[in-house]
């Protein structure tokens, strides 16, 4: 098992033109087959409540990957820029039920490969969401404040170069215009490996946190566009606020709109919550006149 602390300077927006998100209303993020990073809901001390109280989604994942545990020995608070990447741990157990349904319901066998170091290909990824952030959530801080922990956690550090372009053209495209934007973002995102790990993810910071479900779901697509990372596999649990994702963001992309079209959007829509000046929900105040039962899926 190796555990790592991320560092990354405030995100830029602009150029990337936002990848492709798939939404699946059932499943877990843990029973995913594919080699992507799995994001852990995390307690700025990472394992939350897991060796005393509390049993929602990190506390969960310590139990069944106990290996996890390891890293409350030793590992401080995250700072605001900082993420914890844990690399190589076996699953050990099946389990049903949430919160105070959760129970054990059997050994579970890990089924995932390993790699030249006897790893299972599992890569797990610790962020903490800001909590009970209330009306704050959709002030600039705080948007800031999420969009750039989720950036810490999605970034891949051998795409360091792909970066230092990004974020040299994107200062070159305050002064251009939309088509040289669009053109930057398709000419770096060509040379990304089509063999890049996507991010497996869901309501992160929702829940018992208090965050609002659909501001933080676009938050995470942006930041894994923005990262780079090819596809984002986003659980919903089924809840109501997001029954409308998938038509929602295949809208959007099929629009061809970058990191930075959509960032400002949600600033906009952001400003008038902040001075009430709407009280939509942000999906509906993105689309109001589009019929969900005719948007494409993407």
């Amino acid at each position: 098992m190796v555990l790592l602390v991320l560092f990354t300077p405030m995100l830029l927006f602009g150029v990337i033109l936002l990848f492709h998100s798939a939404v699946f209303r059932s499943g877990l993020i843990e029973d995913q087959l594919s080699d992507a990073l799995e994001i852990d809901f995390a307690n700025k001390y990472i394992g939350g409540g897991a060796l005393h109280k509390g049993c929602v989604q990190e506390e969960i994942r310590f139990m069944i990957n106990p290996e996890l545990i390891a890293g409350m020995l030793f590992l401080p608070a995250m700072a605001d820029n900082e993420a914890i990447e844990i690399v190589g741990v076996e699953r050990f157990s099946n389990y049903t039920g949430y919160g105070s349904s959760f129970r054990f319901s059997g050994d579970h066998v890990d089924k995932k490969e390993v790699d030249v170091l006897g790893r299972r290909k599992t890569r797990i990824v610790a962020i903490d969401a800001l909590c009970s952030p209330g009306m704050r959530q959709y002030g600039l801080e705080c948007l800031l404040r999420e969009i750039n922990k989720a950036f810490c956690g999605f970034h891949d550090q051998s795409k360091h170069k792909q970066y230092q372009r990004l974020f040299r053209d994107n200062r070159v495209c305050d002064v251009q215009n939309d088509q040289y934007i669009k053109t930057v973002g398709s000419s770096i995102c060509s040379g990304i490996n089509e063999d890049c790990l996507g991010i497996a993810t869901g309501n992160w910071g929702c829940g018992v946190f208090g965050g609002d479900p659909q501001l933080k779901s676009i938050i995470q697509w942006l930041a894994a566009s923005q990262a780079l990372r090819q596809c984002i596999s986003y659980y919903t649990f089924d809840v109501e606020p997001l029954q409308t994702l998938e038509q929602v963001t295949g809208w959007v992309w099929s629009q061809k709109w970058t990191v930075g079209d959509l960032w400002n959007m949600l600033l906009e829509y952001a400003s008038q919550r902040m001075n009430r000046e709407t009280e939509l929900a942000f999906f509906d105040w993105l689309v109001p006149s589009l019929s969900f039962d005719d948007m494409p899926t993407i």
